[in-house]
Formats: structure tokens, C-alpha cells, sequence
């Protein structure tokens, strides 16, 4: 049974068989993997830079692991279930018309338990002194996103809705088979680029959140919990979802539509 509303596919037939389960198993180890592989390249730049290594170095650094592990993994499971591994990539697959409403909570839930394993994975790892010596505190986890001291949460809601924004639009336009390419092996570069260059502008302000799944599991493990301005590091990113996903249906999507020729019985862009 398919359930629409004004193009917006709120059921689909595709719940029952081995595709979804595929799907749900991918997503939960994906999400595990980005945030393990994420946040223990926080770790990892903070320890090299209590070594003396500069804090320049240091966002570099995990921002590269972001980057690069999060572009890895999305070309792990990109043919299974999307590699979407972040509720703000799911909601905004769905606001362009993309995903279906269920597929989307259900795979929004299997990224946030996959991002809890993931962060328990690399907390049991960490020795509480090797903790205290990466943070400067003793319990809290590597990666645990908080707002600078000098910005405000309205301030810090513009940074992650931002770069969430960055991100799903670039996720869009690399799975639009209309621009006359296939995603291939560009969807996790352009994708993994997209992390990086996000990363290296909001780290030292929200610590780069972008992904709810991701703040919730790295926050959840750290001694200073979830504070009363978590909020940002969910309604930025799904914000940035609808900003998204709409813009780029409604908005730029028409174009590729309208502008296609044939060359030798191909379609290509005619730009």
C-alpha cells in the first residue's frame, strides 16, 4: 500500500523483505562507524595537541577524520540504503520527495541508536585518564558538542542550521540523476568534502554538530550531559532539512528537468 500527500509519499511498499532490513542494518553500523570514527579523531587531535601540536593542527586533524570517515562510510553503504546516516539527510530526502515519511523515522531511529553504539564502543576504549588528558576533564567524551562561551543559542542554531544546509543540499545535487551523471564515486567525495570544509568553520564554535544522531550519542556519554541549549543541535539541523529539501525540489531540480539534450542518444545537460 502506497499513502501520498501532495507528492509526499508518507507510506511505500517497500516495508516488508530483506531491502529494509538491509537498509535499517546498514544504517545502525554506518552511524556506529561515523561516530566512532569521528569522534575518535577528536580524541586523537586533542591528544596530539596536548603534545604540542597547535590548535589549528588540531581542527585540521578532526576534521579530516569527519571528513574523510564519514565519505568512506557513505561509499560502504550508499547501493544499500543510501548512506544517509544522519536524521537531518533523512528528513531532507523526504522534504525533496526522495524517501518515503516511514523510511525516513525509521532509519532517523536506527542512526541514533547506531551513533550510541558508537560512542559507548569508543568510550569503553578510552581509559578515564586518557580521557581527562585529551579534554581536560575527567568523563567527558571526545567530541561532545557545546556553543562557545560567546555565542549565543540563536547564534549558534544559524551556525549548525548552516552547515546541515551545506550538507544536504550536496547530498541532493550529487543523487539528482537529472544532471546527466550517476552519484558513483562522487557522491562520497563530494559528500566527505562537504564535512570537512563544514567542520573546519563550526568546530570551534558548536563543535560541528550537523547531525542530531551524532550530538545526541557523543553528549550522552560525556559528564556534562545534555544542557538546556541542546536544542540547537536538533532543530538547526532538521531546520536546515526543510530549508533543504524544498529549495533544491522545488527550486533548483526544475532546471535540470528543463535543460536536458541528447547527444548521440545520451542525455546530458544542455549548461
Amino acid at each position: 500500500m502506497v499513502l501520498e500527500v501532495a507528492g509526499y509519499t508518507l507510506v511505500d511498499d517497500e516495508l516488508l523483505g530483506m531491502e529494509l532490513v538491509r537498509g535499517i542494518v546498514a544504517e545502525i553500523i554506518g552511524t556506529a562507524f561515523l561516530v566512532y570514527i569521528g569522534c575518535g579523531s577528536v580524541a586523537g587531535a586533542f591528544l596530539a595537541h596536548a603534545s604540542g601540536d597547535s590548535a589549528s593542527a588540531a581542527v585540521l586533524y578532526l576534521s579530516l577524520g569527519f571528513g574523510i570517515g564519514i565519505g568512506a562510510t557513505v561509499h560502504l553503504f550508499s547501493d544499500i540504503s543510501g548512506g544517509q546516516l544522519n536524521p537531518a539527510v533523512s528528513f531532507g530526502l523526504f522534504f525533496a520527495r526522495k524517501l518515503s515519511l516511514i523510511k525516513c523515522l525509521i532509519f532517523s531511529v536506527c542512526q541514533i541508536v547506531g551513533g550510541i553504539a558508537g560512542a559507548g564502543i569508543l568510550r569503553v576504549s578510552l581509559p578515564g585518564n586518557l580521557t581527562e588528558q585529551i579534554t581536560g576533564q575527567d568523563n567527558m567524551f571526545p567530541g561532545t558538542v557545546s556553543i562557545h562561551p560567546d555565542l549565543s543559542a540563536a547564534q549558534g542554531l544559524i551556525y549548525e542550521f548552516m552547515g546541515t544546509l551545506i550538507l544536504v543540499i550536496t547530498v541532493l545535487a550529487t543523487i539528482n540523476g537529472d544532471r546527466g551523471h550517476r552519484a558513483g564515486y562522487l557522491q562520497p567525495l563530494s559528500i566527505g568534502l562537504a564535512i570537512f570544509v563544514v567542520h573546519l568553520v563550526l568546530a570551534p564554535f558548536t563543535g560541528s554538530g550537523i547531525n542530531p544522531a551524532r550530538a545526541l550519542a557523543s553528549n550522552i556519554f560525556s559528564s556534562n550531559g545534555i544542557k538546556s541549549d541542546f536544542f540547537v543541535y536538533i532543530f538547526g539541523p532538521l531546520l536546515a532539512s526543510l530549508a533543504g529539501g524544498v529549495l533544491y525540489e522545488f527550486f533548483f531540480a526544475p532546471h535540470y528537468k528543463r535543460n536536458h539534450v541528447k547527444i548521440n542518444g545520451h542525455e546530458l545537460d544542455d549548461i
